[in-house]
């Protein structure tokens, strides 16, 4: 009876998450630069030992917000997935893609690109 009770509630909690992904993306964005403003005013304050697995999670929070860019290609027959994944400072975007990255998660800036660059993709 436990393992049944105990898989029912994985199941609920599993679509609960699944439900309000896009509400918990969103807290997290809010959350992150608050919590890392809070750590760098308290860091001094905190021992050795302990500093060192706050900044630890200060990273970790960084990897959160990073560009990402995936490139698809067929060799040898095989598809290949190749992504790239760089982390630059929010003043390095520009504001058209920010203001796309506000309403979405991930989104395709491949025409903004061509037209930049006078290229085709």
């Amino acid at each position: 009876m436990i393992p049944v009770l105990i898989g029912l509630g994985v199941l609920i909690g599993g679509a609960i998450i699944v439900a309000n992904w896009d509400k918990i993306v969103d807290w997290l964005n809010d959350f992150i630069p608050k919590l890392k403003a809070a750590w760098e005013e308290v860091r001094e304050l905190v021992p050795h030992g302990a500093r060192i697995y706050g900044d630890l999670v200060a990273k970790g929070a960084d990897l959160l917000g990073r560009i990402m860019h995936k490139l698809y290609y067929k060799q040898d027959g095989h598809w290949i997935e190749e992504t790239t994944t760089r982390s630059v400072d929010e003043s390095e975007v520009p504001e058209a893609i920010r203001e796309k990255l506000r309403k979405k998660k991930e989104t395709d800036i491949t025409e903004e690109i061509e037209d930049e660059l006078q290229l085709e993709v």
